[in-house]
C-alpha cells in the first residue's frame, strides 16, 4: 500500500518540499541501517526486518500527502470506507467476546493469562491503540457534523470493543479521549461534570455487568490474578513496571547493551530494534533512527495535528495529539504501525481543513 501511494505522489508531481524533506529522513534512517548491517552486529534478516520498521514509521506522512491532495469531495466519499473499516474492526473484537472465538483472543491456549479479545488485528497493543484512533476519528466527525446514527454507532462499537480488549491502554485511552472530546467542546466547568458523568457511567454499567454476568466475573478475576502474579514478581515494588506491563525492564536490558557501544546508536540510529522492541515508541524511534532524526520526525508530526485557533476542532486535535503521544510513550504501538497510519493521516488531514475553515471564517467576520 505503501508503495503504491508513492507512485501515485510521484506520478502526480505534486510533492511538496516538506515531503521531500520526510523521504530524506526515512532514508537517512536506512542508510544508518545499512551501515549497522554492512559494518556492525545486523544480519540480512534483521535488516530487511529494520527497513520495514522504518517505511511503517514513515507511511503516516505517505498517507497524510495522498489525502492532503485530495479535494473535500473525494474525501467525503473515502470517509463512508474508513467508518466501514473501523466498525469491522471494533465489531470483530466484539464478535470474539461475545461467541468466545480463539482466534480473537488477545492471549491464545498457553499464553491465556489475562481475557481480553483482538479480533482481527494481530497484536492486542495495536488494537487497543486502532481503539484509541478510531474513537478519535468518531469524535471528530461528531465535532464537524454532530450527533447522528451512524457516528452514534461507531462511537458506540469502539468504547465497547476497547473494554473488551483487556489492556490498561485500551481502556483509560477510551475514557481520556472522550474527556478531550468534552474539553475541546464546552468550558471547563461544563466538560468537568460531561466528563465524570460519562466516567461514572461506564463504571456502573462495569460493576452491574461484573455483578450479573459470571463470564465478566470469570475475566476480571484472570486479570487480577495476572497483575497479582506480576506484584510479586517484582517484590511489590514495581509499581512502574505493572504499569508498563514490564516495558521498563525491557528498556534497562537495550540501555546497558547501547551502554557497552557507547551511546553512539543515540546520535546515529541504526541500532537492530527488531531483534529486541521495547515496546515504547519514542526509545524505539530513537535507536533506529538517531536522536535529531526522531526529533525532526515527532516535530512533523506535531505540525500535522496542531493548529492554532479557538475552534473545537484545533482544540481536539491538541488534546488528541496529547493522548496519542502519551499512549506512544507508554504502551507504544502507535507510531510503529502500519494500520493506524492511514487513520491517523484522516484525522490530521480533517483537523488541518477544519482549521483552515475556522480561519477563513474569522477572517470573513473580521472584514465585516
Amino acid at each position: 500500500m505503501v508503495a503504491g501511494l508513492l507512485l501515485v505522489l510521484l506520478a502526480s508531481g505534486r510533492l511538496r518540499l516538506s515531503s521531500w524533506r520526510t523521504a530524506l529522513l526515512a532514508v537517512i534512517a536506512m542508510l544508518a541501517a545499512a551501515v549497522t548491517y554492512t559494518f556492525g552486529d545486523m544480519s540480512g534478516a534483521e535488516f530487511a526486518q529494520q527497513v520495514v520498521f522504518i517505511l511503517k514509521v514513515f507511511s503516516f506522512f505517505v498517507c497524510f500527502a495522498v489525502l492532503s491532495g485530495m479535494s473535500d469531495r473525494q474525501l467525503e466519499g473515502l470517509e463512508p470506507i474508513v467508518r466501514f473499516t473501523l466498525l469491522a474492526y471494533a465489531l470483530s473484537i466484539v464478535a470474539g467476546a461475545a461467541f468466545s472465538i480463539d482466534m480473537f483472543r488477545s492471549y491464545w491456549a498457553d499464553t491465556q493469562i489475562r481475557s481480553g479479545y483482538k479480533g482481527i488485528v494481530y497484536a492486542q497493543n495495536e488494537a487497543s491503540a486502532l481503539m484509541i484512533v478510531g474513537l478519535g476519528y468518531g469524535l471528530l466527525s461528531v465535532l464537524k457534523s454532530g450527533w447522528s446514527i451512524r457516528n452514534g454507532m461507531l462511537i458506540g462499537s469502539i468504547v465497547l470493543a476497547s473494554s473488551l480488549v483487556g489492556t490498561k491502554a485500551a481502556m483509560a485511552g477510551a475514557v481520556v479521549v472522550t474527556c478531550s472530546y468534552f474539553y475541546s467542546r464546552h468550558r471547563v466547568p461544563q466538560a468537568t461534570a460531561r466528563a465524570l458523568g460519562v466516567v461514572g457511567t461506564l463504571a456502573g454499567i462495569a460493576v452491574v455487568a461484573y455483578l450479573a454476568m459470571p463470564s465478566v466475573r470469570s475475566a476480571v478475576a484472570l486479570s487480577l490474578q495476572y497483575f497479582m502474579y506480576q506484584h510479586d514478581q517484582t517484590g511489590g515494588t514495581g509499581l512502574l513496571t505493572l504499569i508498563l506491563s514490564g516495558r521498563d525492564v525491557k528498556f534497562a536490558n537495550v540501555w546497558d547493551d547501547v551502554a557497552k557501544e557507547g551511546y553512539v546508536a543515540l546520535l546515529t540510529g541504526g541500532y537492530p530494534v527488531v531483534r529486541y522492541l521495547v515496546e515504547i515508541d519514542v526509545p524505539d524511534l530513537v535507536l533506529a533512527m538517531g536522536l535529531p532524526v526522531c526529533v525532526l520526525y515527532l516535530r512533523g508530526m506535531g505540525k500535522a495535528f496542531i493548529y492554532g485557533g479557538t475552534g473545537t476542532a484545533p482544540r481536539f486535535g491538541k488534546w488528541f495529539f496529547i493522548v496519542l503521544m502519551a499512549t506512544a510513550c507508554t504502551a507504544g504501538h502507535v507510531l510503529v504501525s502500519a494500520i493506524i497510519s492511514p487513520y491517523l493521516a484522516m484525522i490530521a488531514v480533517l483537523l488541518k481543513r477544519a482549521a483552515d475553515e475556522h480561519r477563513a471564517s474569522r477572517g470573513k467576520s473580521g472584514d465585516a
